[in-house]
């Protein structure tokens, strides 16, 4: 069926994810029938027929064609090597295999290189899949690709020249298997990358200007020397590059190339590589960027053709001093200094997961970035990708972004493709500014005007609260009570909070039964979930609750309703259901495009706003990179991700919708929040990655690039599974992004263990009031690092917000605005300011490591909290404790009786506590329920009140010596009905 004029195109074969293989045994010499074959080795166009050095589960034979061999691997690894005639000394290109499979056999393939060092080198063309691979073909690979393999010996890790041996390889994916993969190759081509930049010629190049911006287009289609902004910023540029659906790459520089002037500013330019593609390519240079907008695209080959580079490579200089930064969208996003650069870095992403089309450098006061032209109205939205491309970058100091951009053009077929622009700036938000403005983003809605007035009121103050109705707190003995939720709500201090609720559905399982959202049969029904909604309106908070619109299992009473997946799934390329594993149980991703499940959702969301008063809802993995080869979807495959657009935008015209960032701005047109990877440091297979030395022995650190460019459209967070703002890292980090401050509730009982108690949380409530909740809604308008070390950044807001924050382990001092000097801040502290006047600030304590909140009263810090952290750094150590250890016995007492907890203090170990002479305090929370009595003798109680109902209360003592506090512990007593 044709749903809607944007979803026509041709479907196309899919290429599954390969997994990274170990090492293998040594190749062997050649006997017999392999010594008397040869393949054809054509390097920069001269053809050597060659015998192969070395094979491995592999034998070759000639085929009786000249320079054509047959191959037969037969092992769970084979392969086999040709030497180059002599050593080569030009850097590559690319090396390409013509072959034919004459059995084909599900697996991967690689090519390995042998440098002069006798390194040993592998990269990955792409997978070889029976369904599409008979038949005379072309695999590619590239050299920005490579990386050397673990197996080999201690080296640098640098590719050297002059080359030595190719190796191809293959890993069949049933190693179990006796069939063998045969084909035969016609011929191994070896290009070189045509030379340092800086040679190739400028004679004849066709000029283009625009006032003081120009750029030459030479007779190969190269774009030379484009300058803007008083410097060049691109010395070449490559125009284009095409790949097909077995990962066959094909390149400009193959290509017959035309010229021709369209206007002073303009120009036209056709490139024909026969037997592959026809590209027409529209070159147009304006004030600080460069377009490239491909018109038509013509496949002349055999496969579909799925991806599109434009450009392939935008070459920059990598300068010899001062600060340079590559910017990528890796989660929340990642810096990589000059150094990581000048090793060759190479990367690739893509959007969506990443939260935007855009890749960038920044250097001290100059920017430069690349992104595809595609607003909104546009439909339906390509995905892209997008890197660093670092192959010169040790030979001439030369690194560089490509772009690709995703298509479907079967065999004969031609497609328009949207513009690419390289933008240059003086800062990186000026790059974001010409986003924002060439994919009309600006005119979506704000973040205030997606909210209604009481949630606008709100929701800038409130800490976002996980709270799983399954281990409502952590403890053991709470899991699978849903009732201690309504305790912990009751009980929670400071706020408001923006409560998410998760596992009250169904069996109470999370990743479980989606979507039977509306089945409360784990609570004891709708009348209980109708119950802890007003619980939580009660006290002041927001109410949101998880759900999952995409991913759904087959034995939920939904799904059988709907006629089980086979009915409603999407499918991969080979026909087959997409499934996915969350939690060890198996879902599958479903095609809400159709009426049915589109319907569900919609309704759901209906039902949570009508009957039971929600504020918002969390919708997650809406931000999905998939396809959909389904055969009623009729469109393109890559047209899912528009689909997912659509489906957002409806949901959010019932409620506010959250979903997991990161990934997709053009979801966000319609997203009133984003809770996702924004913090690296959060992640413990990731925070060794960044704030220290990698592999490389360089510099690698977080950038705000996720929560930069939209942050006057939405409210990001961190991810809402991970466990929260719990260490002060990460709340520096969360503040510098400009995050909301997100906690979970089935931490509270390692809290408690540690004697913070509440405390954490009461700091989380200060923070988002006093500064996240100032900057909530507006527009980042500048970060930068303020030192060499990456260890102090600047973030502005509009209204003169400012976030100035350490990043190191250490106490710092930090300047103040203007003559005010400086403050010392603890390990990972911060400044927060307004209008050039210190508001907020961690200020350092020599007695409390972790540092006291403070607010600027009088020209001077005051103290107002005592903050209290899982730890400083790292990930779930639960290292800081309380100074004192307090203990209440009992520990549960009857509501409105005359029994009393007992009181004590202890050192944190145990041992006895001196208090003579010092002046002990008690904080009491949960005073409606509880009171404190001191008895004639000195010793504390904590009883319940007279006619006081059941609930939570917390008690600490301060004591405080010489005018220096120590804190006891958070004791909790459960008051009982």
């Amino acid at each position: 069926m044709k749903r809607r004029t944007f979803l026509a195109g041709t479907a196309a074969v899919s290429v599954p994810a390969v997994p990274v293989v170990a090492g293998q045994a040594s190749a062997a010499p050649l006997s017999g029938d392999d010594a008397a074959a040869t393949v054809r080795l054509v390097v920069d166009g001269v053809q050597h027929d060659l015998p192969p050095t070395t094979v491995y589960g592999t034998t070759v034979e000639a085929t009786g064609t000249e320079g054509q061999a047959r191959v037969t691997m037969t092992g769970k690894y084979s392969e086999f090597s040709v030497a180059f005639p002599s050593p080569y000394e030009p850097h590559l290109a690319r090396v390409s295999v013509w072959l034919t499979g004459a059995a084909p056999k599900q697996g991967n393939l690689w090519l390995k290189i042998f440098d002069q060092d006798n390194e040993e080198w592998g990269t990955l063309a792409g997978r070889i899949d029976p369904a599409g691979f008979v038949g005379r073909t072309r695999v590619t690979f590239e050299p920005q690709r490579l990386s050397r393999m673990t197996w080999s010996g201690a080296g640098d890790g640098k590719l050297t020249y002059p080359l030595r041996r190719l190796v191809l390889v293959f890993f069949p994916d049933d190693k179990q298997s006796a069939d063998p993969f045969v084909f035969d190759v016609d011929s191994v081509e070896v290009v070189g990358d045509g030379g340092p930049v800086s040679t190739w010629s400028r004679a004849g190049a066709l000029e283009l200007s625009s006032g003081a911006d120009r750029v030459l287009v030479d007779d190969r289609g190269r774009l030379l020397d484009w300058a803007s902004g008083g410097r060049v910023q691109s010395p070449g540029v490559l125009p284009l590059a095409v790949y097909y659906d077995n990962g066959t790459g094909v390149f400009s520089d193959e290509a017959e190339v035309d010229v021709t002037r369209v206007a002073a500013d303009e120009a036209a330019v056709s490139l024909t590589v026969p037997g592959f593609f026809a590209a027409d390519l529209t070159v147009r240079l304006r004030a600080g960027s460069l377009e490239l907008r491909p018109t038509a695209i013509r496949n002349l080959w055999s496969r579909p053709i799925l991806r599109v580079a434009c450009p392939e490579v935008a070459h920059r200089v990598i300068p010899a001093d001062g600060t340079m930064l590559g910017i990528a969208p890796k989660w929340g996003g990642l810096a990589h200094t000059r150094s990581v650069l000048a090793g060759g870095f190479y990367a690739n992403y893509g959007m969506p997961t990443a939260t935007h089309d855009l890749i960038l450098f920044e250097e001290d006061d100059s920017a430069l970035g690349v992104y595809s032209v595609q607003p909104a109205s546009v439909k339906p939205y390509r995905p892209t990708q997008f890197g660093f491309v670092g192959t010169r970058a040790r030979s001439e100091a030369l690194t560089g972004l490509m772009h690709r951009v995703d298509a479907c053009i079967a065999p004969g077929g031609s497609e328009a493709l949207p513009a690419t622009r390289l933008a240059a700036g003086s800062s990186a938000f000026d790059l974001f500014a010409a986003y924002r403005a060439d994919n009309r983003m600006n005119s979506w809605r704000g973040l205030t005007d997606k909210l209604a007035p009481g949630l606008r009121a709100g929701l800038a103050d409130s800490v976002h609260l996980k709270v799983d109705l399954w281990q409502p707190t952590g403890d053991a003995s709470a899991t699978g009570r849903p009732e201690v939720a309504f305790d912990y709500l009751k009980a929670v201090p400071g706020g408001p909070y923006s409560v998410e609720l998760a596992s009250y559905y169904s069996d109470g399982q999370h990743d479980h039964h989606y979507p039977d959202f509306l089945t409360f049969d784990y609570l004891g029904g709708p009348a209980e979930f109708q119950r802890l909604i007003d619980t939580i309106h009660d006290r002041g908070h927001y109410a949101s609750a998880y759900t999952n619109p995409t991913w759904w299992h087959p034995d939920s009473r939904a799904v059988a309703a709907l006629g089980g997946v086979e009915r409603i799934g999407i499918r991969d390329g080979h026909g087959k259901l997409v499934t996915k594993t969350h939690t060890n149980n198996l879902g599958h991703l479903i095609g809400g495009w159709r009426k049915a499940p589109r319907a569900l959702i919609l309704d759901q969301l209906r039902t949570f706003r009508d009957t039971y008063g929600m504020d918002m809802m969390f919708q997650d993995e809406i931000a999905r990179r998939e396809y959909d080869y389904a055969a009623d979807f009729c469109a393109p495959p890559y047209a899912y991700c528009e689909e997912l657009v659509e489906q957002t935008e409806q949901s959010a015209a019932i409620l506010p919708i959250g979903t997991e960032g990161v990934g997709g701005d053009r979801l966000f047109q319609s997203l009133a929040s984003s809770l996702g990877f924004y913090l690296n440091t959060m992640q413990r297979d990731r925070a060794g990655t960044y704030d220290g030395p990698n592999r490389n022995g360089v510099v690698v650190q977080q950038w705000p690039l996720g929560t930069a460019v939209m942050h006057d459209k939405v409210a990001f967070y961190p991810h809402n599974l991970d466990r929260g703002v719990d260490t002060t890292e990460n709340l520096s980090w969360a503040l510098a992004f400009g995050l909301n401050l997100h906690y979970q509730a089935q931490h509270m009982a390692a809290d408690f263990r540690a004697g913070r108690g509440f405390e954490l949380l009461k700091g989380l409530s200060l923070v988002q009031k006093r500064v996240a909740g100032r900057y909530f809604g507006r527009a980042m308008t500048a970060f930068r690092y303020l030192t060499e070390d990456l260890k102090v950044s600047r973030t502005a807001f509009d209204g003169g917000v400012e976030i100035v924050a350490s990043h190191d382990l250490q106490p710092r001092a930090l300047q103040l605005p203007g003559s005010l000097g400086t403050v010392t801040v603890a390990p990972h502290g911060f400044v927060a300011g307004e209008h050039g006047t210190p508001t907020y600030a961690l200020i350092d304590d020599a007695h409390h490591r972790p540092g006291y909140l403070a607010r600027w009263e009088n020209g001077r810090f005051v103290r107002e909290l005592a903050w209290y952290p899982a730890d400083l750094a790292g990930y779930r150590s639960d290292a800081v404790h309380a100074d004192l250890r307090l203990t209440a016995t009992p520990a549960e007492l009857p509501a409105g009786g005359a029994t009393r907890a007992a009181l004590a203090l202890a050192a944190w170990d145990g041992s006895p506590v001196d208090l003579t002479g010092a002046d002990v305090t008690w904080e009491l929370d949960g005073r409606p329920i509880a009171r404190l009595d001191t008895d004639a003798d000195g010793s504390v109680w904590l009883a319940p009140k007279q006619g006081g109902t059941s609930g939570w209360a917390t008690v600490r003592a301060v004591v405080t010596r010489d005018g220096v506090p120590a804190y006891s512990g958070v004791e909790l007593v459960r008051i009982t009905a």
